[in-house]
Order: C-alpha cells, then structure tokens, then sequence
C-alpha cells in the first residue's frame, strides 16, 4: 500500500513539474514574440515617419509649382493632363488662362459663343501675327485641339517649348498642308511636310513632342513625323498669321514619357 501511495506521489509531483515547465516555456516565448512584435513596429513607424517627412516635403515642391503657375488653369502636376475648355467673358478668359507672346488682344478679338450645343472660343484674326500661351511650362508633352478653321485665311499652329515668337516648335497647318518643325533664333527648321484630307468642319488637330521624336496628327492619323535635338522646357498654345475666324472647342495637355 505504501508503495502504491508513493508511486501515485511521484506521478503527481512529475505533472506539476512539467505544467510549470511548460508555462515558463509559454511565457518566455510570449515575451520574445512580444519583444519582436515591438521591434517591428517600431521600424513600420519610423519608416513611417521617415514617408511623412518625405510626403510633406514632395508636397511642398507641389505647392511651390502651384504657386508658379496661378493664374485659371496655368498649375499642372508632373505626369497629370488637364483639358481646357471656354466659359465666360472672352477676353477676361484669355487674360486669365493665356499670356501672349507675339502680337496681343486685340488681334484675335476673342469671344465664347455656341456651335454644336458646345461653348465655343472665336478668334477673329486680324492679319498681324499673335501668339498666345498657357502659363505652365513643359518638358515632353502631347497636345490636343479641337478646332474649325474653315473661315480662316493663313497659318495656324499648336506650339510647344515656347520660350517666345522667335523660339518654339510647332505643327502649322495651312490648308491641307502640315509642316512640322522648330523654330530657333527666328530661322525655321522643317523636320516633315505632307499633305492631308479631312472632309469634317471640325478636325482635332494633335502634336507630340518626346524625348527627340515629334510628331503631328489630325485626328489618329500620323501626317508628319520627325526628329531633332530634346529642348528646354517652354511654354504650350496657338499661334496664328492670317486672317477670318476660327472656333476652338478644348485644349487638351498631357505629359509624356522620352521615347
């Protein structure tokens, strides 16, 4: 009998030792893993401190682009496009949205009105070339208009890296001829001409400038393609040399990558 009650002693003595063993096995574990938890939060946190200031600092570069341009539409954000269309007072829209850098005001005459249910810009031009462009400046960039020149008597182009009259790149467009081309130091330099068929009072006339590669459409269609040194950043818009009135229904802008 003693010996029974001694072996029952020993095997109730041998469980408890390994509940305490396996308890102070479970909490040096909770508290190594508790130890790593921490660790790591501490690193997400101070990446993410790290991203704050980060954040706070690239969005002070944006403020300070916004800034620069201030005037109606004039701020874009790297790698956003914008799609201008006409409200308003003619004048008051040009002065705000546009600054001109050839000619002036009044050269072109501009109002909004209505043609096919949309608001509509109306230059009339006065045969004394004018330029106007947005404030932003840009580096690659493709450019949209969708325009109807058919009472217009001349020349009229989409410009890019303007830095003024005698300093840009262009898709000029008179009659059924484009020319693509830059223009530096006053002295033109054609990189490609070809003729075009558009049957449609309203064509969307389009350029791309990337990296070294320029490129002019109506619509989808490629009509004129070539190639020349990337230049500096400039200005974006419409010049004209001719006379009568054309109609534009939006400017469309949209950043692009070197190709």
């Amino acid at each position: 009998m003693k010996e029974l009650k001694s072996t029952i002693y020993s095997a109730i003595l041998f469980m408890l030792m390994l509940g305490v063993a396996a308890c102070s096995g479970g909490k040096k574990s909770e508290e190594e893993e508790s130890g790593h938890d921490h660790s790591e939060m501490t690193e997400s946190e101070d990446g993410h401190d790290h991203g704050e200031e980060s954040s706070d600092h690239d969005h002070g570069e944006a403020s300070g682009g916004h800034d620069h341009g201030s005037h109606g539409e004039a701020s874009m954000d790297e790698g956003e496009g914008k799609t201008w269309t006409p409200s308003g007072n003619g004048e008051e829209l040009i002065r705000s949205d546009f600054h001109f850098i050839a000619g002036a005001m009044e050269n072109i005459a501009p109002e909004v009105t209505e043609a096919v249910s949309d608001n509509v810009l109306k230059l009339t031009a006065n045969g004394t070339p004018v330029a106007f462009v947005f404030h932003q400046s840009y580096g690659n960039i493709g450019i949209a208009v969708s325009l109807n020149a058919n009472s217009f008597q001349g020349t009229y182009k989409l410009i890019h890296h303007a830095r003024n009259a005698d300093n840009h790149e262009f898709v000029a467009v008179n009659g059924n001829n484009m020319k693509l081309g830059r223009i530096v130091q006053g002295d033109e330099m054609v990189f490609d001409e070809s003729e075009f068929e558009s049957d449609e009072d309203w064509i969307n006339l389009r350029v791309s400038a990337a990296g070294t590669h320029y490129k002019g459409y109506i619509g989808n269609k490629t009509v004129t393609h070539g190639h020349g040194d990337k230049m500096e950043n400039g200005f974006v818009g419409i010049m004209l040399d001719g006379t009568g009135e054309i109609l534009i229904k939006s400017i469309e802008t949209v950043p692009l990558e070197d190709e």
